[in-house]
């Protein structure tokens, strides 16, 4: 169970992280003079990070799927040798 609850505190600090910089790369692209470099680089930052954002779900998925299947196998050794499963 503590492998599941530092994962899921992993996640939301890293989404959060990623929302927060999107906000400001957004903030700081709004305050620059339009189609200056600095602008440019703000709006290519932002949408960099907002298609990255499909990998966030890969990883929370393989990230379950990992945990779950920590957690058959070592049920599934432990009623192998006569004791009750560990969940």
């Amino acid at each position: 169970m503590l492998n599941l609850q530092s994962f899921i505190i992993t996640v939301v600090i890293v989404g959060v992280t990623l929302v927060v910089g999107i906000y400001i790369a957004a903030e700081i692209e709004s305050q620059m003079t339009v189609d200056s470099a600095e602008a440019n680089a703000s709006a290519d930052l932002v949408t960099a990070l907002s298609n990255g954002t499909g990998w966030v779900a890969i990883l929370v998925v393989v990230g379950f799927a990992t945990i779950i299947l920590a957690l058959l196998s070592s049920g599934l050794g432990s009623a192998t040798q006569g004791s009750s499963p560990v969940y």
